[in-house]
């Protein structure tokens, strides 16, 4: 053999080694790449909406200020509320508005039968929408026959 054949006999494996260790390095940055993409692409999670929430919108009819006078153990208190009625139906809200003035008046009344105690009491925004609710429709339900009051919402609620 010429020396020639031999140095690139020799040369050979090395060449080989360098070819494999490229592709090697190659492959193991591809990898990594692709490893640091799919850290940062984001899935999207759907929120849980109501059923109601998928048909319609919700609407809402504000009402003017509530102001009652609450008995106490000494002394006379006063009841400032704000509220909203909510509904998925303008035709119900239109409704009550046709009959505000008596809406009005089973919110007083609901109202003035509240003691302070009761009202001062943690906890008690949610079982006092219940029952405004429940006053409302029941009213509504007399009234015209209707029944599409779905929240009765406090939007502000100072006792004195």
């Amino acid at each position: 053999m010429t020396e020639e054949n031999k140095k690139a006999k020799s040369k050979l494996p090395l060449i080989i080694a360098a070819v494999v260790l490229v592709v090697v390095l190659a492959g193991a940055g591809g990898w990594w790449y692709f490893q640091q993409q799919a850290k940062h692409v984001e899935v999207p999670v759907p929120e849980a909406i109501p059923p109601a929430a998928l048909v319609k919108k919700p609407v809402f009819l504000p009402l003017t200020k509530f102001v009652v006078s609450v008995p106490g153990d000494d002394r006379l208190h006063y009841l400032m509320l704000e509220l909203s009625i909510m509904s998925y139906n303008q035709e119900q809200l239109d409704l009550v508005q046709e009959f505000m003035p008596v809406v009005r008046n089973a919110i007083i009344t609901l109202l003035s039968e509240l003691h302070y105690n009761d009202l001062t009491q943690p906890g008690i925004m949610e079982p006092l929408q219940v029952a405004l609710r429940e006053k409302v429709q029941k009213v509504m339900n007399d009234m015209a026959s209707s029944n599409g009051i779905d929240q009765v919402l406090i939007t502000k609620l100072v006792v004195q």
